[in-house]
């Protein structure tokens, strides 16, 4: 602390006065900006000193009160808090509420300024032991750790210093003998794809209308590559005609733990819209025919689409009535059925919508020439995620591309 007397500058004569309090926990000096008299005596400044000090000593009260709380019980009410002021997504909110059950569990009455790296470290590890699930990015106990981590960053603005759980905390708590590597994610070949495509195309012909929703989803999820939760989110005036090529204007999705729409696509905002890759015309087509259908059914039922969904539910006609689209569960359950008739060779390797998805980002990354801002947009990503984590080496390639560095090689 100190109080010194301005010798030179517009404020000659004045004193400048600075406290320099200790942080407790690391003993470092906590940085407080310096102020400056108005007066030139000198018990100004002294009075100024007390004043600075009662005003810190009244913010590390109520800091104190913040972080003397259990941690389970603030972060249960920051959860609480934010769902009620829909700051976040359902989604979100149950991941946070899962991470929220963990800690009461574990922590107890553990007070916020008591919890300790090592603490979470023991946590980490009685969740893996307990629940017997694998150490890897994008993981459960990696979403644990990223939620527990966030909260205590919120807490800084409580004079919180440490933050018990570090950045990349799974290489920090983990050896690298306990962790897996993540999923790898299946890509169709392109034979693959025009197997499943020709393969449902045919069936359609052959299945009643009513049961087509399931194979229309994925032929969409091929062409376009929008993610599940989009294409049941699918209205009929979405479709919109670019140079030529029939593509979907979209801007909302489907929650499937809610029952309802999102309202906006995701990570956008409300009525923020993005255009998909075209549709093909063989599936405009078939997609026009069953238009007629649905609303021929519709009519005979006196039902009505209220929200002009392409994927309504006509399978139920208690969820048709209540405008649900069909379920992704259906969808990925077709696309499985599917893919084991045509004999995809994904091995132990998942097949959902997803692998649509990534499959179509594939052959947009490995096309020569191709834009991939562009591609990304159009995916709904931005260019750095769709590269990370959605581009992935095409097996299609694989015998041009060896062919290429021999030749580079000799």
């Amino acid at each position: 602390m100190a109080i010194t007397l301005i010798k030179s500058g517009k404020k000659k004569g004045h004193y400048r006065v600075r406290i320099q309090p200790v942080d407790r926990t690391t003993g470092k000096t906590i940085k407080i900006p310096s102020v400056i008299t108005n007066g030139t005596t000198r018990s100004e400044a002294v009075n100024l000193e007390t004043k600075l000090w009662a005003k810190f000593h009244d913010e590390v009260k109520i800091e104190n009160q913040m972080l003397d709380q259990p941690l389970s019980e603030a972060f249960q009410k920051y959860v609480d808090e934010c769902h009620d002021n829909d700051r976040w997504e359902d989604s979100t909110y149950y991941d946070w509420q899962y991470t929220a059950k963990l800690i009461k569990k574990f922590f107890g009455r553990q007070k916020i300024k008591d919890v300790r790296e090592a603490d979470v470290n023991s946590f980490a590890h009685d969740y893996v032991k307990k629940h017997k699930t694998r150490v890897a990015k994008h993981t459960t106990i990696d979403r644990q750790l990223q939620n527990i981590r966030s909260f205590f960053n919120k807490m800084r603005q409580y004079g919180l210093t440490v933050n018990p759980v570090p950045e990349s905390a799974l290489s920090q708590f983990f050896r690298k003998g306990d962790m897996t590597i993540p999923d790898k994610k299946y890509v169709f070949t392109s034979d693959e794809v025009n197997a499943i495509r020709t393969t449902l195309f045919a069936e359609l012909k052959n299945t009643p209308f009513i049961y087509w929703g399931s194979r229309l989803a994925i032929l969409i999820a091929l062409d376009t590559g929008m993610r599940p939760q989009e294409i049941q989110a699918l209205r009929w005036d979405e479709f919109t005609k670019e140079g030529g090529f029939t593509v979907l204007s979209i801007d909302d999705s489907w929650c499937e733990r809610s029952k309802k729409f999102n309202g906006h696509l995701k990570a956008r905002m409300h009525g923020e819209s993005r255009k998909t890759l075209s549709i093909s015309s063989e599936l405009l087509d078939v997609l026009k025919d069953y238009h007629q259908k649905q609303e021929s059914i519709l009519n005979r039922k006196k039902l009505v689409n209220d929200n002009n969904l392409v994927l309504l539910n006509l399978t139920d006609f208690v969820r048709c009535s209540e405008g649900l689209p069909i379920a992704q569960r259906t969808m990925n359950d077709m696309l499985k059925r599917t893919a084991k008739k045509v004999e995809v060779n994904n091995g132990s390797l998942a097949v959902t919508m997803y692998t649509c998805r990534h499959t179509v980002a594939t052959k947009l990354g490995n096309t020569p020439n191709m834009s991939y801002p562009w591609a990304a947009s159009r995916l709904g990503h931005s260019l750095q995620m769709f590269m990370r984590t959605y581009v992935h080496p095409d097996k299609d390639l694989n015998q041009s591309m060896l062919e290429l560095a021999v030749t580079a090689n000799n």
